[in-house]
């Protein structure tokens, strides 16, 4: 069997635990989780290489699971910190934990994966985009994509914090009718929390099957780990976008003519005034001779 092929068998297996492969969701399962499902069954199916064997996973008993969401900076450019504190338990001896954030970004936003990878050399988190992403595209014409975040766990006296913060951009949207609102909002849904966890399953309870989902063991591992979702759901971030209104488009239109124009004449007369006094210093080097 090829590997792909091989792959592609043992995820659909893994996929029966969270309610079918491929689309044939258990009517037991939430369109929500059969859909975080499907999207990160493609993309280890289409990131060839991965190894066939599926990495189990311990599950520790969860409790106090806590989860902190600001946004920080001002305008189209910001910055989300999301922070995930687990009790001391549930990260230490007998039992070695993980963390991984799966996180939906909206149509009206994106996440630069180039921009991302130059902060993971300065400490930032490692992320997998589960698809391709389009910077340039404008909100009514993007759709929502899925990143994997991975980030080693902090100790602090609470227990561990998983710390991770990810810099987003707010896509221009299409301009507003007469009558309608002069801004729109994006909202940037909380996060999903997967744990994984190796070690002394005696220490661990009974894994629930329908939270668990198969992904890859690190940003930069050929691996496939099965994860457990965790509780802690973070209330959804909201963002307000300005919006160009249509019965502004022939005052900006003339302006921007208006400003293209004088550009222009002011270039050529710039070049023009160059060229002159060129061609006068050339004139007295020439006499001088």
């Amino acid at each position: 069997m090829p590997p792909t092929l091989a792959c592609f068998s043992l995820l659909c297996a893994a996929s029966l635990l969270v309610g079918g492969c491929t689309g044939m969701a258990n009517t037991g399962a939430t369109d929500h989780a059969a859909e975080l499902t499907t999207s990160l069954i493609e993309f280890i199916v289409k990131t060839k290489g991965r190894q066939e064997r599926i990495i189990q996973t311990v599950c520790p008993r969860l409790s106090d699971v806590l989860v902190n969401r600001t946004a920080q900076n001002q305008g189209f450019h910001r910055d989300v910190l999301t922070e995930v504190t687990l009790p001391v338990a549930m990260a230490t001896p007998p039992m070695l934990c993980r963390l991984l954030l799966v996180e939906t970004v909206p149509a009206g936003m994106y996440v630069d994966l180039h921009q991302v990878a130059f902060r993971t050399d300065f400490g930032g988190p490692k992320i997998l985009a589960l698809r391709d992403i389009d910077v340039e595209q404008t909100a009514h014409q993007s759709t929502q994509h899925r990143l994997l975040l991975y980030s080693p766990l902090q100790q602090s006296p609470q227990g561990f914090t998983w710390r991770v913060v990810l810099p987003v951009h707010l896509r221009y949207h299409r301009w507003a009718g007469q009558g309608e609102d002069t801004s729109a909002t994006v909202r940037l849904k909380g996060p999903d929390v997967l744990i994984h966890c190796e070690g002394d399953s005696q220490a661990a309870t009974r894994c629930e099957e329908s939270r668990l989902f198969p992904a890859p063991c690190a940003a930069d591992s050929q691996e496939v780990c099965l994860w457990q979702l965790i509780s802690g759901k973070a209330e959804p971030l909201l963002f307000q976008v300005p919006l160009g209104q249509q019965s502004h488009a022939g005052l900006v239109i003339t302006g921007t003519i208006a400003a293209a124009v004088v550009g222009s004449v002011l270039i050529l007369a710039a070049v023009g005034r160059a060229s002159r006094e060129a061609h006068r210093g050339k004139y007295s080097k020439n006499k001088k001779e």
